[in-house]
């Protein structure tokens, strides 16, 4: 399950959640590995002290301050922690015993389609996600734009990916939500509950 910031990637993930899949989540995975020593120690090579909190952990809100305005400082990082993210949701398929869904915004930047049956990318209107933002993260509307356009371009589908793109624009509320997951599972013969 791919889908920029605040698009309700993760309410489609629940509404499966809710039919047998089991979630992976990787930007949950992401929270971990900002904690392993030697991604703290790399991280702070890297962006500099000013990015910790007052505890010494790494603190996100200053990172992403610092990286969503700026490519090359979001390459530094996903440089640092996606290859480790990687190999964390590569286990969790290996081991896994029921249908998953692995959600991750830049599931396909990341490469991990290619554990993927099919993708599903969530898109919603500007406006709404805006709206978004603000209310469950309290950010203003520039620093919700800098994170959407540190996105951009992420459901596109290129020659290279082997897997179907599904896209489900997100604009009608929770029952087309809900009625669109079940349309999309049974159009790929997965067993709706």
């Amino acid at each position: 399950m791919a889908g920029g910031y605040c698009t309700g990637k993760n309410v489609l993930v629940g509404l499966l959640e809710k039919r047998g899949f089991e979630q992976i989540d990787v930007d949950g995975l992401g929270h971990a590995v900002l904690q392993e020593p030697a991604v703290h120690r790399e991280i702070v090579e890297r962006f500099g002290s000013a990015v910790l909190g007052p505890d010494g952990g790494v603190d996100r809100r200053r990172l992403g301050a610092l990286v969503f305005g700026d490519r090359r400082q979001l390459s530094g990082l996903e440089a640092i922690v996606h290859p480790r993210m990687v190999a964390r949701v590569e286990e969790m398929v290996g081991a896994a015993d029921r249908p998953l869904v692995i959600n991750a915004a830049i599931l396909l930047r990341m490469g991990l389609e290619r554990l993927c049956d099919f993708v599903v990318c969530v898109r919603a209107p500007l406006v709404r996600r805006l709206f978004r933002a603000a209310k469950r993260d309290g950010l203003g509307p520039l620093a919700a734009l800098r994170r959407i356009a540190s996105q951009r371009g992420i459901c596109s589908k290129t020659k290279a990916q082997a897997v179907d793109i599904y896209y489900v624009n997100n604009n009608r509320g929770l029952d087309r939500l809900e009625m669109l997951a079940d349309q999309l599972l049974s159009r790929r013969e997965f067993e709706v509950r």
